[in-house]
């Protein structure tokens, strides 16, 4: 027995297209299908707070100490 993992989208009528390798080609398969659900997230609720802030330091520059190296012999 071997496994196949892969995500994929359903159409609205239910329907799921599954191409498998080639070299399966021509062969009789048992399968077991089990899926999960993906949640999808809202990415451009994070997009917007990220814009919101983006530029917020400018007037207000992160500086750094210049830091003396010392060499170990």
């Amino acid at each position: 027995m071997q496994s196949l993992n892969l995500k994929a989208k359903v159409d609205a009528n239910g329907k799921l297209s599954l191409q498998l390798p080639k070299a399966l080609a021509n062969q009789e398969l048992d399968l077991v299908i089990v899926y999960q659900e993906i949640i999808q997230t809202k990415s451009e609720d994070l997009h917007d707070v990220v814009d919101n802030f983006y530029g917020c330091l400018s007037d207000d520059p992160i500086l750094l100490e210049e830091q003396t190296k010392q060499e170990i012999a």
